[in-house]
This record gives structure tokens, C-alpha cells and sequence, in this order.
């Protein structure tokens, strides 16, 4: 049986840069400490260094707390989207997606995840954990807005 997802959250941002230039930073995972600042360490674990079956390993500081997690690219279509999936800690699978626009890229996080099958992660979910997730994307998309748009 799959896992089963309970909560979703999605931002989307418009970037005044060329999709080919977001595309660069969103999926070089070495680089993803530079934007997203929670994120202390990002290494790419296999041999396969981007598309689908790379795997990497992140490190962070999410709420006070210090995470690891194994994920693997899931999806990978050059300059339109990518996808992953956790491997190990929080059930998790996310994608970027970007479409031109005339004034340059919107750009769209999306995630489907699992706190916990228990009322407990369900209670947290609605109280705590969804909006902090919506600011923690909403500083990502700032942060790429930045690195790119200069």
C-alpha cells in the first residue's frame, strides 16, 4: 500500500528572469543552502548528478529542530519541471514547475506530505505546521526572486 498524503501545500511566485536561469538554481541541489536558509547541507549521494534516480541528502533546521531526509529525483523534464520524493523521515513528494510568461517566469512549489497518521499530526497540521510551511516556500520564492532577477 502507498503512503497516504494528508496535507498540501503549493505556492507561486513571478520571477522577472529568463525559465532557463530559475531552472539553473531550483535544480542545482549543491545550491539550494543559497536560497533556501534552512537548508545547512544538500549533497547529492549518487553517481547520477541530475534527472530522474538522483538521490541526495538533506540536512536542516526546520522550527528549532534538526532534520535529515533521503530523497530521489522522481521526475525531470528540462526547464518545465521536476519532481522528488523522501526516501527517509517525513513522508514527502514535491515538485517545481515553471512556465514562461511575458515578463519572465512563474514559478510553482507544490507538496503533498504525512506528519503522522495519528490525530496528533492531523491537529498539528491544521494548527502550526501548514501556515509555517506557506511562509518558509513564500522566503524560497523571495530568495530565488533575488538570485535571479539580478
Amino acid at each position: 500500500m502507498g503512503v497516504v498524503f494528508l496535507g498540501h501545500v503549493e505556492r507561486t511566485s513571478e520571477i522577472k528572469a529568463p525559465v532557463e536561469k530559475v531552472w539553473a538554481i531550483v535544480t542545482d541541489l549543491e545550491r539550494i543552502p543559497e536560497w533556501a536558509k534552512d537548508v545547512k547541507k544538500e549533497e547529492i549521494t549518487s553517481k547520477q548528478r541530475s534527472g530522474v534516480g538522483t538521490t541526495f541528502r538533506e540536512v536542516g533546521v526546520m522550527y528549532g529542530r534538526r532534520y535529515e531526509l533521503d530523497a530521489e529525483m522522481t521526475e525531470f523534464v528540462e526547464n518545465k519541471k521536476f519532481a522528488f520524493r523522501t526516501t527517509s523521515g517525513t513522508k514527502w513528494k514535491g515538485s517545481w514547475t515553471l512556465k514562461p510568461t511575458k515578463a519572465g517566469t512563474q514559478l510553482t512549489y507544490a507538496a503533498d506530505y504525512n506528519l503522522g497518521y495519528s490525530i496528533f499530526g492531523k491537529i498539528f497540521d491544521k494548527l502550526s505546521f501548514h501556515g509555517r510551511m506557506e511562509k518558509r516556500i513564500d522566503g524560497w520564492m523571495e530568495n530565488i526572486k533575488s538570485l535571479t532577477e539580478k
